[in-house]
């Protein structure tokens, strides 16, 4: 059995708003394979050290 791709985990949505969204999902999925592919550069900037993370960033907030 393979595992699903949505896990609801507040609310109670539809069967048709569960879907609705699958359909977005993998239709935007599938736009952005089909542009990868076609100029052959993935968008993949996991890990990279320009990547704007900042692990002091909550750190300095201040609350009114």
């Amino acid at each position: 059995m393979t595992a699903p791709h949505l896990k609801v985990i507040n609310g109670k949505p539809t069967f048709q708003e569960v879907a609705a969204l699958a359909t977005v999902l993998s239709q935007i999925d599938s736009e952005e394979r089909n542009k990868a592919a076609q100029t052959g550069v993935v968008r993949d900037n996991w890990g990279q050290p320009g990547a704007d993370f900042n692990p002091s960033a909550f750190r300095n907030v201040r609350y009114f």
